[in-house]
């Protein structure tokens, strides 16, 4: 069985052959693949070819090893098909920046599990990622198995190292923090980045959720916020809508009177905004736009911030990242007294186990009041 089929690189559009030859001499299935052709024409003729080679007891010259990296090209068109664009952005880069380098070059048959063994320990010695690397390499490695481009996949015989266990302690602000932080940056920033900022410290969303955010997502009657999208960056580096990672992250909070009342400040400026740019409001309108009325990348939000810090010529704060909202927010609904899960459904975790970590980072506040609830409790 043989197929002809077109594909599309970064240097144009080439087509492929891949097809059942005949049978070694030792039994094993004799296949050929190659790349690379111009049109189906060339294709169909090396097939015929090795073929024909293959009647005449020659050995076809087709029959060449792919390298690494062509089985990579093979594999990302079929992984596009069955991932969001975000998630291939990501595999796409970190391939390029480190798989590509360490196995792009070799052929399919020459990779061993002593050699796989070998770079998975740089990485481990290198990168936090280490993991996602390894599991990246063997995910291509079991298409080229499936495909029947390998025999065996090396990666998936490797010992993993151990975990490198690193005491990196979570950055958030205490109540107290937050309220003169909130105080500071409503002194300084303009109406929409001070609303972002809020909305972030008081409903603990993930930066990508806020910005995907659009006026009919806000019930100012009900005082809920519906969050079902975030904004992602695809493998082209365009910012995208698409839906949250898991089906958890879909969900409906409350909102405060405060966030609301800023909320609804921000949206009068908003329209007076658009207005100038001839754009007509809607309620499909999104809240937090930039240029044009265009879609922020996520960077933005750490640019805010950093632009936040340095004016802050005291130092009075230290430094948070957008995601250290979402912990300060998840740690003061504990010493305000929420369950679990409670916190758990307003954040939009998928396992408990996400919500028990942020709880183990305790707040001075939390720690006081363990004591006296244990003695209030025992009453002696």
């Amino acid at each position: 069985m043989a197929s002809i089929t077109k594909y599309t690189n970064s240097k144009g559009s080439f087509w492929q052959v891949r097809a059942f030859i005949g049978y070694k001499e030792d039994g094993r299935e004799l296949r050929l693949t190659r790349k690379g052709f111009k049109t189906k024409k060339e294709a169909q003729k090396a097939l015929n070819q090795a073929i024909s080679d293959y009647e005449t007891k020659k050995a076809p010259e087709e029959q060449v090893q792919l390298t690494f990296k062509e089985l990579y090209d093979i594999w990302l068109e079929q992984y596009r098909l069955s991932v969001k664009p975000s998630s291939v952005a990501t595999a796409k880069r970190y391939c390029e920046l480190h798989v590509l380098p360490a196995f792009g070059h070799l052929k399919l048959n020459k990779i061993t599990v002593a050699y796989c063994q070998k770079q998975v320990n740089i990485w481990h010695s290198k990168y936090k990622q280490y993991n996602y690397l390894r599991k990246e390499t063997q995910k291509i490695m079991k298409f080229g198995v499936s495909s029947e481009l390998m025999d065996s996949n090396p990666m998936s015989k490797v010992i993993v190292p151990r975990k490198k266990e690193i005491d990196t302690p979570v950055k958030f602000y205490t109540k107290d923090e937050l309220i003169e932080f909130l105080n500071f940056s409503k002194s300084i920033c303009n109406s929409k980045i001070y609303t972002f900022i809020r909305l972030l410290a008081f409903t603990g969303m993930r930066k990508s959720e806020a910005l995907a955010l659009q006026w009919q997502d806000i019930d100012f009657t009900r005082k809920t916020l519906n969050i079902g999208k975030t904004v992602a960056i695809d493998e082209f580096k365009q910012v995208i809508l698409q839906e949250p990672k898991t089906i958890n992250s879909i969900r409906v909070i409350k909102l405060d009177d405060g966030t609301l009342s800023q909320l609804e400040s921000w949206r009068r400026e908003q329209e007076i905004q658009l207005k100038f740019l001839k754009i007509k409001s809607s309620t499909q309108q999104h809240i937090f736009t930039g240029k044009n009325n265009r879609l922020y990348y996520p960077q933005i939000i750490n640019d805010w911030l950093n632009w936040v810090y340095l004016k802050d010529s005291e130092k009075r704060f230290h430094k948070i990242t957008p995601h250290g909202f979402r912990y300060t927010h998840c740690s003061l609904l504990f010493e305000s007294g929420a369950s679990i899960k409670e916190v758990q459904s307003r954040l939009g975790h998928k396992d408990v186990q996400t919500t028990l970590n942020v709880y183990a980072c305790t707040t001075p506040q939390m720690i006081e009041n363990t004591g006296e609830k244990f003695a209030n409790y025992i009453n002696f």
